[in-house]
């Protein structure tokens, strides 16, 4: 698709790029899809490249009340991905799509070669805090930043502070709740052969995997050794950021907003990090001004530097015409304008909240 564009005073603005695909005849990979509230599918396309496609989620209602569809929760995805794309972020592209009677966001698969694979952070830390176990609820406050600053220190990632910090900030920016420890990653080499030689915690987790006939331990020390020997080549794309832009909000509830500053003032505030501080959840904002008050204020200041590629024309312009590309028959799921008015006015405050908070 040709970009086109429409100039604004002297400048020029681009049209967004979101596609509108078709994967009617595409073959679903029986066996590799996801369940759970947000359907998730596995396809591959006539050239053998392979994608996933999600629909928006759906759960279910309390007694007496019906369940709740967040109808445009992949329009969040699809903005997510062309906001990062203006900060200059590595951010995993997010087009629209109609799979087999749905319409929803599809993105490329991530592992760019044939040896590669995701490696998702909660592995790291499940691994060094066996306390954290994520399918366990009670456990979810286990999931801090402090834990996450003992597993990179201990499988020492260090290079990838930026990275993590990154993602913090834009998490920030576009009000994501849901950055579980799934929900990042590096992409590691498939194989896990050691090295011809081992640095000294290597070789500490070969020795400790070796002096252990407790069954249990030894099958916690070996992912250890695993993880640690893994050739990792980089981190992941910021990915699965759906979770964000006012997603959940009725129409009603977004007419209220827009029509009362204090009220949506104090839904952004609200706005929760899924990653906690000290096994308490707070808000991004306060999320940030906590690391500030660490040793890691100078690398979280680096790591923000992409706010300075803000354009608020450029966001406008991008959200009013996000769904161009969707066709008349699918008109439904074309987002109403005062949802788009919402996204906006949320884009611009917290991006002024968070410049004020590292910045100001």
């Amino acid at each position: 698709m040709m970009a086109c564009g429409w100039r604004l005073g002297e400048k020029l603005v681009e049209m967004t790029d979101v596609k509108f695909i078709d994967t009617s005849g595409w073959q679903i990979l029986q066996g590799l899809n996801t369940g759970g509230t947000r359907a998730k599918r596995l396809l591959q396309d006539d050239n053998g490249d392979r994608w996933y496609f999600k629909c928006s989620e759906r759960k279910p209602g309390a007694p007496g009340h019906p369940e709740k569809y967040y109808k445009y929760e992949f329009w969040s995805e699809v903005i997510a991905y062309q906001v990062g794309k203006l900060f200059g972020l590595d951010i995993l592209r997010y087009d629209v799509a109609y799979n087999d009677g749905d319409v929803g966001c599809i993105s490329p698969e991530m592992d760019a070669g044939v040896d590669e694979q995701l490696v998702e952070v909660g592995r790291y830390m499940t691994t060094h805090n066996p306390a954290f176990a994520p399918d366990d609820t009670t456990s979810r406050k286990e999931y801090t930043f402090q834990l996450l600053e003992e597993t990179v220190q201990y499988f020492e990632l260090e290079e990838y502070w930026p990275s993590f910090f990154t993602t913090l900030v834009f998490d920030a920016i576009i009000g994501n709740t849901d950055r579980h420890q799934e929900n990042w990653a590096f992409i590691g080499s498939t194989y896990t052969d050691a090295p011809m030689k081992l640095r000294p915690s290597q070789e500490q987790a070969l020795r400790n995997l070796l002096s252990t006939n407790d069954e249990k331990t030894f099958i916690r020390r070996l992912e250890e050794y695993q993880l640690r020997v893994k050739h990792l080549k980089r981190m992941a794309p910021i990915y699965d950021s759906g979770s964000s832009l006012a997603r959940e909000l009725t129409e009603e509830r977004i007419k209220q907003l827009l029509n009362d500053h204090q009220h949506l003032t104090g839904y952004i505030n609200r706005g929760s990090s899924e990653l906690h501080w000290d096994r308490r959840k707070e808000s991004h904002f306060k999320l940030l001004e906590k690391i500030l008050e660490t040793r890691h204020a100078d690398a979280l200041k680096n790591a923000a530097f992409f706010l300075q590629n803000w354009d608020g024309e450029q966001i406008e312009h991008l959200v009013y015409h996000i769904d161009e590309s969707v066709p008349a028959e699918h008109m439904a799921f074309k987002m109403p304008l005062e949802r788009k008015n919402l996204i906006v006015k949320l884009l611009t405050l917290r991006h002024r909240r968070v410049v004020d908070i590292i910045y100001g």
